[in-house]
């Protein structure tokens, strides 16, 4: 990622509701967002054009969240790509199964716009860091 470009924000969501906010959300940040509606369809667009963060819903179909995960980890270009796990699963083993799979981080919805935000931008300072 370069300093003058936007950073791309590839989020994976089945619900066309939460993609909106999210993408508004993100955009009034200045970020670029990439929008797929499953696990199947995100893994294709991270194999066209490495984001530099992903925001992943677990629950969606043809692809789950946690299958997604598996397969973009198994990419050397992706080892390093921060994945933000947002769900609305109640279930803690979800959470301790997405960090087993390397999410690096995970929120719950609802959540809060700006804080979903700091989170992101966390993450892509902390890539940086290590670069």
């Amino acid at each position: 990622m370069s300093d003058a470009a936007k950073p791309r924000i590839l989020v994976v969501e089945d619900d066309p509701d939460l993609r909106t906010i999210l993408k508004m959300q993100l955009v009034s940040q200045d970020f670029e967002v990439i929008e797929t509606t499953n696990g199947a369809e995100g893994f294709a667009a991270v194999q066209a054009d490495i984001p530099d963060c992903v925001i992943l819903d677990l629950m969606m179909p043809v692809m789950d969240g946690f299958g997604f995960l598996k397969r973009v980890r198994s990419i050397m270009a992706m080892t390093d790509v921060p994945i933000l796990i947002l769900t609305a699963s109640e279930d803690e083993r979800n959470k301790v199964r997405g960090f087993q799979y390397q999410a690096d981080s995970y929120m719950k919805k609802p959540y809060d716009l700006d804080e979903l935000t700091r989170e992101v931008k966390r993450l892509l300072q902390s890539v940086a860091a290590k670069s």
